[in-house]
């Protein structure tokens, strides 16, 4: 499906940057908009101290800065402040940035003794730095959008890995939440895959990055399994949910999340697994050198751009999700 109502994009007044950490993202983005990638140097000195230069006159221009802070986290999160800061001191008339995946999302809270609130550290140091809005997918957790006193509009690739997953027609489909946390997203994909929902309990393990898959809650024998997340860190949460699943009697079990993190084992247990197919899409950059033969990406370029476009003019982002579609990008490398 195409965006028929996409606002037109004055390309005189609209700047478009990006850090190191995923420039093929941003590539493809301004490839959406039909203009190019902003110049700028951005690299380290061999003190290993960033440097940012923006290249071209921004003054007064509507900039954004396209950079999920995946791994290394703090470098590419430093590279963002440093690339807003860059932007500020060059008169941009509004920064916002662009991060598809919030890295520190997870640390949202106070659930241990003497321990940080690093989501709204960095919210803090965002906006110190001087982002006048944040453009974000699919958040870990909602409450992050109130640690900004800027506006912060979240998009959602709900719909995108659905759409997908629709098209497939498969039937006696059950939507499986990972955990009860992820439940009222994977309620909401249920919903619109017109399927029933079931929910896997687990627990996590101290702040080790594995958890113990305690139970499965729903009817789950002799359907195909799809199980739901926001991010896939290590594989350990979907490699379990899929090892009880089939242990319940599913005959298929499918994955999809928004953001594939992967820690460098992930690829392996995912190759491993009784999973048919992983979906993700790609806020994150993948590891070409790993073995990804079950993982399938769709991308999220047009998405983003979508809602850059609108923000530049002024139009409603909530609008995006009326149509509960977005188009595939078509020219998103292998």
């Amino acid at each position: 499906m195409n965006f028929t109502n996409s606002p037109l994009v004055d390309t005189d007044d609209l700047r478009i940057f990006s850090g190191n950490s995923h420039p093929i993202l941003a590539k493809n983005v301004c490839s959406y908009l039909g203009m190019p990638v902003g110049q700028a140097e951005v690299f380290k000195f061999a003190n290993d101290n960033s440097f940012v230069r923006i290249m071209e006159n921004i003054r007064q221009r509507d900039v954004f800065i396209i950079q999920p802070t995946g791994a290394p986290v703090n470098d590419n999160l430093m590279e963002l402040l440093i690339m807003i800061d860059a932007c500020k001191r060059a008169s941009a008339g509004r920064i916002t940035a662009v991060i598809p995946y919030y890295g520190y999302g997870r640390t949202d809270k106070k659930d241990q003794p003497r321990v940080p609130i690093t989501a709204r550290l960095v919210a803090d140091l965002l906006t110190t730095a001087g982002a006048d809005r944040l453009l974000t997918v699919d958040l870990h957790a909602g409450q992050i959008q109130g640690f900004f006193n800027i506006p912060v509009d979240e998009l959602t690739a709900m719909t995108i890995l659905a759409d997908y997953f629709k098209a497939k027609e498969i039937e006696d489909l059950v939507v499986v939440a990972v955990d009860i946390g992820i439940s009222k997203r994977a309620r909401d994909v249920a919903e619109y895959l017109d399927c029933p929902l079931a929910i896997i309990e687990k627990r996590r393990i101290d702040n080790a990055d594995h958890s113990e898959t305690l139970n499965v809650i729903g009817d789950v024998e002799g359907k195909v399994a799809l199980t739901f997340d926001d991010e896939i860190l290590t594989g350990g949460t979907t490699i379990n949910a899929g090892e009880a699943l089939m242990e319940c009697g599913v005959t298929q079990v499918y994955a999809c999340a928004t953001h594939p993190v992967f820690a460098s084992r992930a690829y392996d247990a995912i190759d491993r697994s009784d999973y048919e197919e992983v979906v993700v899409t790609d806020t994150l950059p993948l590891n070409p050198e790993k073995k990804q033969d079950k993982v399938k990406v769709l991308s999220v370029a047009s998405l983003l751009g979508e809602a850059i476009s609108r923000i530049h003019v002024g139009q409603s982002v909530g609008e995006l999700f009326s149509t509960r579609s977005y188009p595939e990008f078509p020219n998103r490398p292998a």
